[in-house]
């Protein structure tokens, strides 16, 4: 593994990449706990040093102002703006105090703007005037260190910060606690978490951690129960709806009116829905507040449930939660119905409505035979920075694959990557495309595609979520112990998923694991799919034409 200082360098040789998923709870926590958890910059004035040069004085109140406005944007996750802005006021200045800058690296972590912290790290650290901006800006460069993939470094900076600033125990023991599940060490990371909350009980970041890392380790139901803590965290990436309506929690739902709603990413709420038949067999009368453009998909799959689009905040209207005896946010419908992994498998079965007729329609338009191989690929999301990119490969990883046979292979990647495509057809890799449809918002068309293939490779993103729930067989890949494993070597949340762990310091180890081990990938994707085509895998074993 390079060492920490190359940091910089390895932002820009890292493989292209999500929302899960990404996980990036080490990351939000530390910043959070850098910043104060939401400091007022502007209303403080505390970064406000005498002017030292007449530029200064003339601009110290635009400057303010600014500061002002990127405490707005930092409050609304607008993080690129804050960005922007604090630039801008920095600009302003000859001399930008340093608690100015502080903020300035704090807001590029909470970006995800890497690179920005690795290549100002050491000049603002130079810069700081005491110790709680000297805490604040080691905190930042751990946060850097953990999302590059420099662990082992990150856990050695995380030990010496707290030794020398106990005042800080409950935040960095949880920060440490964080980084042990990031390197595997899952009991440990458990028992940190937990003793934080011994201290704290109200602990949110503590409690949100200890959630995702037993999520990690299959310790159900509690991790579900803990996951609760995700709508009092600041930092979770999703709108917290109010209403008038009691929250759900096991009451007797015949005949009741309930509203489900959406929550975080669309990958995560095609996976979460794989629960609502759960809650239909209730013989509740059901409304699902979905994403706009899974509506369409969900109607077709729940002709039972009233499938609504969510409409922005300043949009909605009262009267229409009026009548409703409960709500609940889809991803905590899994606590109610499958509190276990045992639950969790033997109730799960594939959800999405598939179209036979058009799945057929599509494998002509490739020209394949009823009984040829096709096969599904997605390497990456389109939400990619030196975190996520971790979760990730590039697409000419993936060109071994041409090795497989006669196998034809559909471009599932759904964001613009015309020069990945060229570049494996350039590699021999035989890549069909649609590049009429697209896969980013006409979910609909995207399912018919997944659905025309006899198995799916796919980073843990929507096109994963989307192939599993139509019963595709699907090899998702990651890094190991991700929380969708339930402690697992699979995926329990789906019906027919197998998880590839990457090793992200052998870029090419993805392909050679398929390749070497493809005799027993067919078996099982020949008695795990609901396709009912009559697959000869043999076609797709290597040196078949």
């Amino acid at each position: 593994m390079p060492s920490g200082k190359n940091t910089a360098n390895a932002r820009n040789t890292t493989g292209n990449q999500s929302t899960v998923m990404g996980n990036i709870r080490g990351a939000a926590a530390l910043v959070q706990a850098a910043s104060g958890a939401g400091a007022d910059l502007a209303r403080s004035q505390a970064w406000a040093k005498p002017a030292v040069s007449e530029r200064d004085r003339q601009n110290a109140g635009k400057a303010a102002e600014l500061v002002k406005q990127a405490q707005v944007a930092l409050d609304e996750r607008r993080y690129s703006r804050a960005e922007a802005l604090f630039d801008e006021a920095i600009g302003l200045l000859d001399s930008p105090p340093s608690q100015l800058w502080c903020y300035r690296l704090v807001t590029a972590s909470r970006a995800s703007n890497y690179e920005y912290v690795a290549n100002n790290y050491q000049r603002i650290r130079a810069l700081v005037t005491d110790e709680e901006e000297e805490v604040v800006v080691d905190r930042v460069w751990i946060d850097c260190l953990v999302s590059a993939g420099f662990l082992n470094e990150a856990l050695q900076e995380a030990e010496a910060l707290l030794a020398r600033n106990s005042s800080g125990w409950t935040s960095m023991t949880s920060t440490i606690g964080v980084i042990h599940a990031r390197l595997g060490n899952l009991g440990k990371a458990i028992a940190m978490q937990k003793s934080v909350l011994e201290k704290e009980p109200s602990n949110v970041l503590a409690r949100w951690n200890l959630s995702i890392v037993q999520l990690e380790a299959g310790e159900l139901p509690d991790a579900f129960d803990n996951y609760e803590a995700r709508w009092n965290w600041p930092d979770f990436p999703s709108e917290r709806r109010t209403f008038d309506i009691p929250r759900w929690s096991g009451e007797n739902l015949e005949a009741k009116r309930v509203l489900v709603w959406r929550e975080q990413g669309v990958g995560d709420e095609i996976r979460f829905a794989g629960v609502l038949p759960d809650l239909v067999a209730t013989d509740a009368r059901i409304t699902f507040e979905s994403h706009a453009k899974l509506a369409p998909l969900f109607r077709s799959s729940f002709p039972t449930v009233d499938v609504r689009a969510e409409k922005p905040a300043d949009l909605r209207n009262p009267e229409d939660y009026r009548d409703f005896d409960f709500e609940i946010p889809i991803g905590s419908l899994a606590r109610h119905f499958r509190p276990t992994v045992a639950e969790m498998r033997a109730k799960c079965s594939p959800w999405l409505k598939r179209d036979t007729e058009i799945e057929t329609r599509v494998r002509q338009d490739i020209d394949a035979a009823p009984h040829q191989p096709v096969i599904g690929l997605c390497w990456r999301s389109s939400n990619r920075n030196v975190l996520r990119n971790q979760y990730y490969v590039k697409g000419e990883y993936l060109a071994p694959l041409k090795l497989l046979g006669a196998a034809k292979f559909i471009c599932l990647q759904y964001d613009e990557c015309r020069e990945e495509v060229d570049f494996l057809r350039e590699l021999g890799l035989p890549l069909y495309d649609f590049p009429n449809i697209d896969q980013m918002n006409d979910l609909v068309s995207a399912a018919y595609l997944a659905g025309a293939c006899d198995m799916v490779i796919s980073a843990g993103t929507a096109t994963a979520e989307l192939s599993a729930g139509l019963g595709v067989p699907t090899l998702l890949f990651g890094l190991r112990h991700s929380q969708i494993q339930l402690g697992t070597d699979g995926v329990p949340w789906h019906p027919a998923t197998r998880f590839l762990p990457l090793d992200t310091d052998e870029p090419m180890g993805l392909a050679k694991s398929i390749l070497f081990d493809w005799n027993g990938i067919t078996a099982w994707a020949e008695q795990a799919s609901t396709s009912g085509r009559k697959i000869d895998w043999r076609m797709s074993f290597p040196g078949v034409v």
